[in-house]
């Protein structure tokens, strides 16, 4: 009996000593501390507009400015959080939540983000990405529509390992992805859904075009990322917050 109870209690024991909300409550990340959760944080500002720089993993002046910045703007829109530089829980659940508010930009400076709707035009399914991975073929198009506006344009397909990177097919399509994601290539992340085996696929496109491209006479400098269920960023191989949601905003949900 006493050797059931000794086990019972290492057993809670260490049940209490991995427990992800613990490990949670107990991190605080501040000048001076390093390693992927960093990065992670760093990547999360930069997509914030927070911080400029490239992440590094090193928790330096640059970042501690940075997430006082992001914490007076959680003030200022109404949680109440200290502005001291520090990433301990509570600014760890703002920073990570949909709702996380982005740096404010001046009324004068005009962001091209596209139509946005309340009520989405289309809606598709949940897919994870490795399954919609098996299905796509290289350098075959697939018609992308935009959620809100119920617009479409043809990307092709060219690769990527944690998320698709497609192209503009060809230059005919500049003009519709413009009307989708506005007046300019920008940052902005939009809910879509993607054709395919003749199912409508939810998923989140980037309307910023960068890196390697296959097509150079598309009008088009780079490719874009398209995310699906489950995809993960270029970095570190993490999720990203605004995509996952446009997922599911895509499928419904």
């Amino acid at each position: 009996m006493k050797r059931i109870i000794s086990i019972f209690i290492a057993v809670m024991l260490l049940a209490i000593a991995f427990s992800p909300a613990l490990a949670v409550n107990d991190t605080a990340y501040s000048n001076g501390s390093t390693g992927e959760a960093v990065v992670r944080i760093q990547i999360r500002l930069a997509e914030l507009g927070y911080l400029n720089y490239k992440a590094t993993g090193a928790y330096r002046s640059m970042t501690v400015e940075a997430v006082k910045a992001f914490q007076q703007r959680c003030c200022d829109v109404g949680n109440s959080v200290q502005i001291d530089g520090v990433i301990g829980a509570e600014t760890m659940n703002l920073l990570f939540s949909v709702n996380a508010p982005r740096a404010k930009i001046p009324d004068s400076v005009h962001i091209a983000i596209g139509p946005t709707h309340e009520t989405l035009e289309v809606k598709g399914e949940l897919l994870e990405w490795n399954a919609v991975k098996d299905k796509l073929s290289v350098g075959r198009s697939y018609e992308v529509t935009d959620c809100n506006t119920g617009e479409s344009v043809l990307l092709a397909f060219y690769g990527g390992e944690n998320h698709a990177e497609m192209e503009l097919a060809s230059s005919e399509e500049l003009a519709e992805f413009m009307k989708i994601c506005g007046s300019d290539f920008n940052y902005y992340k939009r809910p879509v859904i993607v054709k395919l085996d003749g199912k409508n696929i939810a998923a989140s496109l980037q309307c910023y075009p960068h890196g390697s491209e296959n097509i150079s006479d598309n009008g088009m400098d780079g490719h874009i990322c398209v995310f699906f269920k489950d995809s993960l960023s270029h970095v570190g191989q993490l999720p990203d917050v605004e995509h996952n949601a446009n997922v599911y905003a895509a499928a419904g949900q």
